[in-house]
């Protein structure tokens, strides 16, 4: 693309997101969900010329440009004291729920659509994490009670990192000459270093910006530890994700309260913001754009197969583990929303392109696919009645 083209591609993107921003208000619909549907009607449409949406989506992209930037914000304005009472919901379900649907969903995707042992494995971690990208745009506009949401979000953002890890042990599972002992060393050393790292890199710049007061300065500093952060964590060869959700939180809970002052807080909460909504534009955009039509419409049955299996795994996965948690579980109502909002879409794509053409991404295309699908414009969709039927009480005490 020339020059012209690119930034004709730039300004028809940011038309398109404000057109949308501005329909959607008066449509039952959450913004991304239409951002998708928009980026879905685009795919047939022949736009001539400058005008041709030619950005390409792959898993690096994904996990590179948009991950880091949208999790940084994300976890960033996380308040960690809503959760003083509701940690272990968040805990267990980011841990061992994680590892209960994947297993679920892997068990369930080897009986019903034929998957071999090991691609039902990167299936179920596929799909296992709730993604926070699409959670976090969906809750906050359909306005989820305070206490709720911010177990929504922070189990969102730290299954998302456990799912990858699990991702990355089940494709050395797969690609074989992987013992179960050093499966189990690589866990060991991507999951808690990377939130090691991320700890410390919190706290760092937490230190660097009290002893700073200038917002422009600061605003660079956290895009260093959002991308930055991502980049030693993958250099170092712990999990990149983990590293920047970890150093969000320190840095939005601990730095931004003793190191910023209060132009300072401003500042950075709009960049983030305005950083959020253009991350969020071009990505569900590009969601749209990038779902295979052609090869969806033969694969309808398997598409509606996957999502319902992700559906399915979610579930029991939540109605199972809450009971454990005694005191600390969510109110029955409480964990039907947290079944339905769990929403999937960037993770999960990133994961399926990240393997690159090959058997195992052809078989996973169209059930993956459908589980996006499936979340974007069914689940987020009704997210909103569904936040309208809990009991009114429960809402009025937040």
């Amino acid at each position: 693309m020339t020059v012209e083209a690119e930034v004709a591609t730039l300004v028809a993107v940011l038309a398109v997101a404000a057109a949308v921003s501005v329909v959607v208000r008066w449509l039952p619909v959450p913004y991304v969900g239409a951002l998708a549907l928009v980026g879905l009607g685009l795919s047939f449409v022949p736009l001539p010329g400058m005008l041709r949406l030619h950005l390409g989506l792959s898993g690096p992209l994904i996990l590179f440009a948009f991950l880091p930037g949208l999790l940084f914000e994300a976890s960033f304005n996380l308040e960690w004291l809503h959760l003083r009472h509701d940690w272990a919901p968040v805990v267990v379900l980011a841990t061992l729920g994680v590892g209960l649907t994947t297993l679920l969903a892997a068990l369930m995707g080897h009986a019903a659509l034929g998957l071999g042992v090991g691609v039902a494995l990167l299936f179920g971690t596929m799909v296992a994490p709730t993604d926070p990208v699409a959670v976090v745009a969906v809750a906050r506009r359909l306005g989820v009670p305070a206490r709720l949401l911010a177990v929504i979000e922070a189990e969102s953002l730290l299954n998302d990192g456990t799912a990858v890890v699990l991702f990355s042990l089940a494709l050395v599972e797969v690609s074989g000459g992987a013992s179960l002992g050093s499966v189990a060393l690589q866990f060991v050393r991507l999951a808690p270093g990377g939130v090691g790292l991320g700890l410390a890199i919190g706290f760092l710049f937490s230190w660097l910006t009290s002893r700073i007061d200038d917002p422009r300065v600061e605003i660079t500093m956290t895009v260093l530890v959002a991308y930055g952060g991502y980049l030693l964590g993958d250099a170092l060869g712990v999990s990149g994700i983990l590293c920047v959700v970890c150093a969000a939180l320190v840095l939005g809970n601990y730095g931004r309260r003793h190191g910023m002052s209060q132009r300072t807080r401003e500042a950075v909460h709009w960049f983030w913001d305005y950083v959020a909504f253009l991350l969020n534009t071009l990505l569900f955009l590009l969601i749209g754009l990038s779902v295979p039509v052609g090869s969806m419409a033969q694969a309808v049955p398997v598409a509606l197969l996957g999502a319902l299996i992700a559906v399915a795994a979610r579930a029991a996965t939540v109605y199972s583990v809450m009971p454990l948690l005694g005191r600390h579980r969510l109110a029955l109502a409480e964990q039907h929303l947290m079944v339905w909002s769990g929403l999937r879409g960037a993770v999960a794509l990133a994961l399926l392109l990240g393997l690159g053409p090959g058997p195992a991404r052809a078989q996973l295309l169209a059930p993956v696919y459908g589980v996006v699908l499936f979340s974007t414009f069914v689940q987020g969709v009704t997210v909103g009645p569904a936040v309208r039927l809990l009991p009114r009480r429960r809402q009025a005490a937040e």
